[in-house]
């Protein structure tokens, strides 16, 4: 019911109002004025009501213009109509799904308005699925341009709200074009697109790859027309380039024009005859080629007159059952080719109406099988013909001699014997077990030296294979007798003996290197896993019959020596008892075990291991005359270990760069372990050695890295890797390396280890970083580690020439003086002075002089006042003067070296440029002296052309060649007989001649030139 009052009722209304307030008095007797707001309210909705995606919150406003003011306002939510019972309107309420508001309001007059209706419609509730949309036409290839319309469906969604495209293979995004009308395509695109609907869900972008070809496809004959003779076979092929791709090629050969109704290109045409070949192709949107005619003709002056040849695999022969032959028929590289093969396997002749071969034919003999091939000219293959035969009788075969009980080691031959297809081989085992295809292979004699049972069973041509035989044989333990015979020896007191050793295996053949002392040519006696083992100290070259690994030998043993820690035997006698057997069974792998025990006699002095480790920190060092040594560490003996100090790995000196081996490699070294004890030690090295490649298995090494660079010319860089390089991995132009402000043209490989770098001009002194891309690698095909790729260097400076000219060496506290000459001037940044191969100093960076002198000043005394300067002069010769400084020499720069000093004893010193390139060195001794690295640090000197005479006699100087090691150095003994700077080891005036006679003890003239 409207609460809207009649206009009676208004009237009477405000009447009897008008009466009250006379009756109840008020307003001082004052009567009201007359009713004048007859005009009800307005009520605004805010939002007006429509379709929204989310919650909407609503505002009732009520507006009464100038009249009487608003009262109140109600409404309801459930679609009935509004009175003063229903909800009053107080503040703005939140709509949460599709809801009809209907509301009114009052005036303070009492006016109403009539109710007011707003629908809200949420739309897209619980819409979590995106929309779809439908690309008309599909993609695909057409003939012309198209015009694709994008259709969005959102199903019972909240409707699409856009649709996004783009046309350069770009992924569309909100911000992309958005579709309005159909998009036209006229060249080859690929159309990506997406819609969204009202809510925001998106559409995963889909594409559609438009191929518009409006051109026909080319079609080409392989080979083109011309002369043949016999056959040719015709290849046609077509391309489409970035068309629609071909669909088809029709082709004539009777001289017609070619149709889309011409036979279809299916496989090469073979011609046999002169012919025109005529040939068109369309691709998938109809577009059509022109016509292509090629002329093939016939030579006829040349003919095929030569048959084919057929072969039979398997051949005949006697089989044990039915086989499947193949027949290959071959035409010469002139001939026509093969037409068929045909064949009989009943012994009749074959003709063309027999068989026409397909394809294996099953023969089951015994059967003749006869067969021929014919060519494409006509050209008749003779018949030929296979038997095969049927054998399924196995072989027999016997041992000789046959099991029984013996003294000694008895050597067994197997003979085998089959009168059909004959026998293929014989198989064996030792072990009991039943021989199969897979077991040991007879060869030759079996020396049997311990109890076993000897099984056997041989096979036929035909593949009948004989049941097992077995023949048990007795002997004494020649393993065990042999290893305490090998004990025997090894307990003996030094000196002559008279041992047999009867039935040890030679495990290994060692050849003699460097000084034939210490390591001789000779080879290992064991008999068992466990050892114990021996070395014999005999080139086996010397010997009849020579040794060879694998021999089981009886050797009478005439002498027992320990040389070095390590127990040597010699002979009076060597027989071979057996040859050629694997010694396999003897390796033990002693990776996990600690195999410095023992004490001074080794538990595995040259027995035949397998260890695995990993060659550690500092890497390789001289390990004797030929050989360089480096520590090990295994899991039995771990780095840190109190044994670690003890395990090596010793190579001869050409394994070390031929398997690339540096530091953190892993490796597998196979060999008797070989032991070394000087007169000074107190415990042995134990060295796991290669002496030969094959010893030495390399398992992993350590990324190459990039150790640094520096700039030996102005247009030239050398870059030092960890590890020796692959060759073939270093690109020619430089491109692998980039350095900040110069160009690389060229690189090559300088040493295995150093690539040199051909750039554009360098400034002096200024610091460049360098770049090496990770596509290099080293020999094991590792590539460069991606973490260690940079380096700096400084621009290339002259360096400067120097020469060693005067030594104190006998300071106090070690302050030793060392002076330089300066040949040629330049920089002396990064010159090293070496004791060996210790640094003394390393060089500041400062331009000399030709002509300068240098003082080294080692171990200086930078604590006492007045003694020593604080740093080296790199500003002037006066920079920290004599006066104040009284070790310092003011005609002389005067350097800092480290806090070693000069050794005594024999050793040689050098000073080498930041290159590490020697210009000058002195090999120095003292009488009676024999430090045992010194023969190697002379050898080293004298390669590099710093020290006469190269060689002693032609062979390495030693202290035992002649002349010795100690007759080519310079005698330096007197240097040492008083203490200070006043008796020094100087140079004899100017020369230069790279010997001893350059050299003499003299009252010093250090700071000043030498005198002769």
């Amino acid at each position: 019911m409207s609460p809207t009052l009649s206009w009676p009722l208004r009237c009477g209304a405000v009447l009897l109002a008008a009466q009250l307030v006379l009756a109840c008095g008020g307003g001082g007797g004052q009567q009201p004025p007359p009713p004048s707001d007859l005009t009800p309210p307005t009520t605004r909705v805010t939002p007006a009501g429509g379709e929204f995606t989310n919650s909407v919150a609503v505002t009732l406003t009520c507006d009464d213009g100038s009249g009487s003011g608003c009262a109140a306002t109600y409404y309801t939510l459930d679609g009935t109509t509004p009175g003063t019972g229903s909800t009053q309107y107080r503040e703005p309420f939140t709509l949460g799904s599709t809801t009809t508001v209907r509301f009114y309001s009052l005036d303070a007059a009492g006016n109403a308005e009539a109710p007011g209706t707003v629908t809200f419609t949420l739309v897209g509730a619980g819409d979590t699925a995106a929309p779809t949309t439908v690309a008309s036409p599909a993609g695909g290839a057409f003939n012309s341009p198209r015009n694709v319309t994008l259709t969005c469906s959102d199903g019972e969604g909240s409707g699409c709200a856009a649709t996004h495209y783009t046309l350069d293979g770009s992924v569309p995004t909100l911000a992309s074009p958005r579709y309005t009308a159909p998009v036209s395509i006229s060249t080859s695109a690929t159309l990506r697109f997406f819609s969204v609907d009202r809510v925001g869900n998106l559409e995963a972008v889909q594409q559609a790859r438009y191929v518009v070809d409006t051109q026909a496809p080319q079609v080409v004959a392989a080979p083109r027309g011309g002369g043949f003779t016999t056959s040719r076979a015709v290849t046609l092929s077509c391309d489409d380039g970035e068309g629609s791709g071909c669909a088809a090629i029709h082709y004539t050969t009777n001289g017609s024009l070619p149709s889309l109704d011409s036979a279809i290109y299916q496989e090469p045409l073979l011609l046999t005859a002169t012919t025109r070949v005529r040939f068109i192709a369309v691709d998938f949107v109809g577009n059509v080629s022109d016509v292509v005619s090629e002329q093939y003709t016939r030579d006829a002056s040349v003919e095929d007159r030569t048959a084919p040849t057929t072969v039979a695999s398997p051949a005949g022969g006697v089989y044990w059952s039915a086989q499947s032959v193949v027949l290959s028929c071959t035409d010469d590289a002139v001939g026509s080719g093969c037409a068929g093969t045909y064949y009989t396997v009943d012994g009749s002749a074959p003709t063309t109406s027999s068989i026409r071969y397909t394809g294996p034919v099953s023969v089951t003999p015994p059967t003749t099988l006869r067969f021929f091939s014919m060519d494409l000219a006509g050209n008749v293959e003779v018949a030929k013909s296979e038997q095969y035969t049927l054998d399924t009788t196995p072989p027999v075969t016997t041992a000789s001699p046959s099991g029984g009980v013996y003294q000694e080691a008895v050597s067994v031959t197997l003979a085998c014997s089959d009168t059909a297809s004959g026998c293929a081989e014989t198989r064996y085992t030792l072990d009991g077990s039943s021989p199969t295809a897979s077991s040991p292979r007879y060869e030759g004699p079996i020396t049997l030296t311990r109890t076993l049972m000897l099984r056997f069973a041989s096979t036929d041509v035909a593949g009948n294979v004989e049941s097992a035989k077995q023949e048990s044989y007795v002997l004494p333990e020649l393993d065990r007798q042999a290893s305490e015979q090998i004990l025997a020896v090894r307990n003996a007191v030094n000196g002559t003996v008279n041992l047999v050793i009867h039935g040890a295996w030679i495990t290994y053949i060692k050849q003699g290197v460097g000084n034939l002392a210490n390591d001789p040519a000779g080879f290992f006696l064991q008999a068992e896993r466990t050892g114990p083992a021996l070395f014999v100290p005999v080139d086996p070259s010397t010997l009849t019959p020579v040794p060879h690994v694998g021999d089981r030998v009886r050797v009478t043993v005439n002498a027992k020596n320990v040389v070095n820690g390590q127990v040597r035997a010699t002979l009076s006698g060597l027989s071979v008892l057996s040859r050629d057997a694997s010694v396999s069974a003897l390796l033990q792998d002693v990776s996990a075990v600690d195999v410095t025990s023992g004490g001074t006699q080794p538990d595995y002095e040259s027995e035949y291991v397998s260890i695995t480790g990993t060659i550690g920190a500092p890497g390789f060092s001289a390990s004797g005359d030929g050989h360089l040594q480096a520590p090990l560490t295994t899991v039995g003996v771990p780095s840190g270990s109190t044994s670690a100090a003890s395990l090596r790995l010793r190579l001869v000196e050409p394994l070390r760069d031929d398997l690339a081996l540096t530091s953190g490699c892993e490796v597998t070294v196979t060999s008797p372990l070989w032991v070394f004890m000087s007169g000074t030690q107190t415990r042995p090295a134990i060295q796991a050695s290669g002496w030969k490649a094959s010893d030495v298995t390399v398992r992993a090494c350590p990324a190459p890295r990039v150790i640094n660079a520096w700039a030996p010319g102005r247009n030239t860089v050398m870059v030092r890797f960890g590890r020796p390089l692959e060759p073939t991995s270093l690109v020619a132009n430089g491109s692998q390396f980039s350095i900040s402000g110069l160009n690389v043209t060229q690189a090559r490989l300088e040493t295995d280890t150093v690539v040199a770098l051909t750039t554009s001009d360098q400034a002096p002194r200024q610091s460049y970083a360098i770049t090496v891309a990770t596509t290099i690698r080293d020999r094991l095909g590792v590539h460069l580690d991606s973490m260690a790729t940079q380096t700096t260097f400084a621009g290339y400076v002259r360096t400067a020439r120097l020469r060693l000219s005067e030594v104190a060496p006998n300071v106090p506290n070690g302050r030793d003086l060392v002076e330089l000459l300066v040949r040629e001037g330049g920089s002396t940044g990064g010159a090293t002075l070496m004791d060996g191969n210790a640094t003394l100093a390393t060089l500041p960076d400062v331009e000399v002089a030709a002509g300068d002198i240098i003082v080294v000043h080692l171990n200086p005394d930078r604590v006492t006042p007045g003694v020593d300067a604080p740093a080296s002069e790199t500003l002037g010769k006066t920079q920290y003067p004599a006066s104040s400084y009284s070790s310092n020499y003011d005609n002389a720069w005067d350097f800092h070296g480290t806090t070693l000093g000069v050794g005594t004893g024999n050793r040689t010193l050098r000073i080498r440029d930041a290159f590490e390139v020697t210009q000058d060195g002195v090999a120095l001794v003292v009488t009676g002296n024999t430090f045992a690295g010194y023969p190697a640090l002379l050898q080293a000197l004298q390669s590099e052309g710093h020290w006469f005479p190269t060689t002693c006699s032609g062979v390495p100087c030693t202290y035992e060649s002649s002349p010795s090691a100690l007759d080519v150095s310079f005698d330096w003994g007197m240097a040492f007989y008083y203490a200070g700077r006043e008796y020094t080891l100087q140079r004899n005036g100017t020369m230069d001649n790279g010997n001893r006679g350059d050299w003499k003890v003299d009252y010093a003239t250090l700071g000043a030139p030498n005198l002769h």
